[in-house]
């Protein structure tokens, strides 16, 4: 008598597809998440000259306080092409919390100058600032002059990927002025403090210049 051949039924399609996706998921799920990213030391970061970066930088003493060239990169996804120019207080909770009272929307008098690097050649920019009382942005003088400091943030992500957020340190940012339709390039930077602030002497503060989120 002739053997019988029995073949295995073909499995459904919809069997198929859900071993297919339990496999991926599987692999997915074997995948340990990305490392955080490097936080820079302070020697590193100071030796950083590509937007996003900062600068120590003390608000006690009038005078120039900043005189930095950097490169500005392309915005990048999910970024503005408006650059944000301003100071960040470092420190913990109650440090971060003490300078805000101090700077968030008091006088602090300065002289903001941006320019735009072509070769030996240096352009003044345009920039604007925040002004708390009308509510709206406006235009910087020829001399750059700002009156305040206004607690609004860059994006905080491309600080995140650069190394310039620890997740020890308290940080409380404070803008100075805005460049709008930013074009990447080389650029210069210059921060004159117009007077002496002896309440601002203990503070942890550095310069920080970034791109700004896009709206969602």
């Amino acid at each position: 008598m002739d053997a019988v051949m029995h073949i295995a039924p073909v499995p459904p399609l919809r069997a198929v597809a859900l071993a297919i996706a339990l496999l991926m998921l599987l692999g997915c799920a074997a995948q340990p998440p990305p490392p955080p990213p490097k936080v820079l030391t302070a020697e590193e970061a100071a030796a950083r000259t590509v937007v996003p970066l900062t600068r120590p930088i003390a608000l006690d003493k009038a005078g120039q306080i900043v005189d930095l060239e950097f490169e500005l990169p392309p915005a990048g996804a999910d970024l503005t092409a408006e650059v944000w120019i301003g100071v960040r207080v470092v420190g913990d909770a109650e440090a971060v919390s003490s300078a805000e009272s101090l700077l968030n929307g008091k006088k602090l008098l300065a002289k903001v100058r941006l320019f735009g690097k072509h070769e030996d050649v240096e352009e003044l920019l345009p920039l604007t600032r925040y002004d708390t009382v009308i509510r709206r942005d406006v235009l910087l003088d020829s001399e750059g002059f700002v009156p305040q400091a206004v607690a609004m943030s860059p994006a905080t992500w491309p600080l995140e990927s650069a190394g310039l957020i620890s997740p020890t340190s308290r940080y409380r940012p404070l803008s100075l002025a805005f460049l709008s339709n930013a074009k990447p390039g080389r650029y210069r930077l210059s921060i004159e403090l117009l007077e002496d602030r002896s309440d601002l002497k203990n503070l942890n503060v550095e310069l920080l210049i970034g791109y700004m989120a896009r709206s969602k």
